[in-house]
């Protein structure tokens, strides 16, 4: 999951509705003669000196819900429903709490406060409103599904969670049994009004859908790690070593492993990322040196000095040599580094692709009869990965000459003689 900057979702925070209903109404309720200190709202007109019950109560010092009656005035007065001054007030208390004593208020917060200052008061809104088993339930499963849902399927599945008869939106199900898609709908407004949730349109046939928002989505994030969830997101191995980011990319698909390679990159100087990616490489599989080496590109020439001292390591020297000369240093790269770079960048695309499609990427701009010649000699190689590299190619390739050099490269890979001529000692192709 990618989640957006931080500015960006502080400025969603802002502007959500609900967060401006709390402060609207967190303002009126100081403008109104707060009740004494400690009082609690609805206590009687006597406790307060003859003060009428539904006076303004202070969400700087009252967690109870406020009195009906002060809920009536504060929504007529502000605009609200009831529903939304009762929610308004919640969040109202629950930032003033998040703020600690001496913070400011959430119109302090929302006009002038730092992005953190607005994020945190957000995601103390967001417990608040989340304190409903009803609203946590949606937005969690809205969060694992990862993309927009159909309202009809999650109103499928919110009736099969609440365990009654299905029906829909309107009609109520069986006669006395309440409207679940009435409730349905007032807590997607709920989460909407606070900016968790936005709704969009199926474009095949117009089917109304709802989706987590961007701050909905860094919302839930927060919420589920702090629970325990593994919540991996686009760009948190910023902080952590090369062999994390060489990991991550293996999860990724193209545009999100590339964020992962960018926010990794800028959060290190281009010769100790260098230094950090040949250390790993060196330790790692097959498909991490290929990953590796492939971010090195992303430094470029600021890496020149880490890759020349990665020609004296066995592992690393096919890479390396490569690497340099399409770079524009003049080496000469031998035969045998280049049919062992083949062979390992064979057992790299295996550990994440299929066989078929390794076979296809591996070898596809050379006629069958040279593509026959290479794989007959890949017995040769010294190299772990190479009997099964042998055996996809014999398994998979679709010219019956290649997969038939490559079943006898196989057998000898597998049954290597010591009178058989040519084959190198262990690990000389990678010296």
């Amino acid at each position: 999951m990618r989640l957006a900057p931080r500015e960006e979702l502080a400025a969603l925070a802002r502007v959500a509705p609900l967060m401006r209903a709390a402060r609207d109404l967190d303002r009126w309720a100081q403008r109104r003669a707060p009740l004494n200190p400690g009082a609690m709202p609805g206590a009687s007109a006597q406790a307060h000196g003859g003060q009428a019950a539904s006076q303004a109560p202070d969400p700087a010092r009252d967690e109870a819900g406020p009195a009906p009656d002060w809920i009536a005035d504060a929504a007529a007065d502000l605009d609200l429903t009831p529903r939304e001054a009762g929610a308004a007030w919640t969040i109202a208390v629950a930032v003033r709490r998040s703020a600690g004593p001496g913070g400011s208020d959430l119109g302090a917060i929302l006009a002038g406060g730092s992005n953190e200052e607005v994020l945190r008061a957000w995601d103390a809104a967001l417990s608040a409103t989340l304190g409903s088993e009803q609203l946590d339930g949606i937005a969690t499963a809205l969060y694992t599904v990862g993309g927009p849902v159909r309202m009809d399927g999650l109103f499928d599945a919110y009736t099969a969670a609440a365990g009654r008869l299905p029906g829909r939106p309107g009609d109520g199900g069986s006669p006395g049994a309440p409207d679940l898609g009435a409730d349905l709908s007032r807590a997607l407004e709920a989460l909407a009004d606070l900016g968790v949730v936005e709704l969009g349109t199926d474009d095949p046939d117009g089917g109304l859908t709802v989706a987590l928002s961007a701050l909905g989505l860094w919302g839930m994030n927060r919420r589920l790690r702090a629970q325990g969830w593994h919540v991996p997101v686009t760009g948190a191995v910023a902080r952590d070593g090369a062999p994390a980011l060489l990991a991550a990319l293996a999860r990724c698909d193209a545009e999100d492993g590339e964020a992962e390679i960018m926010a990794w990159l800028a959060a290190r100087e281009p010769a100790l990322a260098a230094a950090e990616l040949i250390d790993a490489a060196a330790n790692g599989s097959p498909g991490q040196r290929g990953a590796a080496f492939a971010v090195l590109d992303r430094i470029g020439r600021p890496a020149l000095d880490q890759v020349r001292a990665a020609l004296a390591r066995p592992l690393l020297r096919a890479h390396a040599a490569v690497w340099l000369a399409e770079h524009g240093e003049d080496i000469e790269i031998d035969p045998r580094d280049r049919t062992w770079l083949l062979v390992d960048l064979g057992a790299g695309l295996l550990e994440e692709a299929s066989p078929q499609d390794v076979v296809a990427e591996l070898l596809p701009d050379l006629p069958p009869e040279d593509q026959a010649e290479i794989v007959a000699g890949l017995w040769q190689v010294s190299h772990p990965g190479v009997t099964g590299l042998l055996t996809a190619l014999s398994e998979h390739h679709p010219d019956p000459a290649v997969a038939r050099a490559a079943r006898k490269a196989a057998f000898k890979a597998r049954s290597p003689a010591p009178w058989l001529p040519g084959r190198p000692a262990a690990g000389e192709a990678a010296r």
